[in-house]
């Protein structure tokens, strides 16, 4: 990359996140009164937020189930994100090109390896458009091996479908489901997503030893 294009990127890049559109152009459906009343249950302060609101399009996901994804070109082992009970699942939509994303990688690779023996996976998916074939480039060095994979190309919209379906506004976007599958927290700051990965994990139940079973004593 030359100094000049290296300068243009840092003055046009945003300190915290980069706007999806028109990278995944898409009209969001009118809200239901049921999505309006939406509020969530961590603080706005651990969001992206707009004006100091958060995105409607990330409150629209949250509290239902995990949209229906499509991935391809795993790197690592795959992950069925569609089917996952029992475990907390961070989602990473990121990208390459996006400064903000890269960034966030080191955390990433930091919490994956500190909670790897718990009912927890972290999956990163890139952006379906451009930039994928500088995967290996930008996270090999940092020796990520959580799980990542690519959107797959809307051939209509000429967007991720994934990204799509989670109603994605900018890059990176952090999506937390619960072990009941359900979409607790979306469009985290990268900084927070740990935060609300704790409070999850403990909402997993226990498994319980069975008792042992009595044996009567001989006569």
């Amino acid at each position: 990359m030359s100094m000049i294009t290296l300068l243009i990127c840092c003055i046009i890049e945003p300190p915290q996140s980069v706007p999806a559109t028109p990278l995944v152009p898409m009209k969001a459906p009118a809200a239901s009164p049921e999505t309006n009343q939406h509020v969530s249950e961590f603080p706005n302060s651990w969001f992206y937020t707009r004006g100091g609101q958060r995105y409607s399009e990330n409150l629209m996901v949250e509290g239902k189930p995990l949209p229906k994804l499509l991935l391809e070109s795993w790197r690592g082992k795959p992950v069925d994100v569609n089917n996952n009970p029992g475990k907390v699942m961070v989602i990473d939509f990121w990208a390459t090109w996006c400064g903000p994303c890269r960034r966030a990688l080191p955390k990433n690779v930091e919490m994956a390896k500190k909670y790897s023996d718990q009912p927890f996976v972290l999956v990163g998916i890139h952006d379906a458009r451009r930039g994928k074939d500088r995967i290996e480039e930008v996270v090999g060095p940092l020796n990520a091996k959580y799980p990542m994979a690519v959107d797959v190309l809307d051939p209509k919209s000429k967007s991720g479908s994934s990204a799509q379906a989670c109603r994605l506004k900018y890059w990176p976007t952090y999506l937390v489901v619960d072990h009941k599958g359900i979409v607790r927290a979306c469009g985290l700051q990268p900084s927070r997503v740990e935060d609300v990965v704790k409070r999850l994990l403990k909402e997993i139940p226990q498994e319980t030893s069975p008792e042992p079973k009595r044996t009567s004593d001989p006569s």
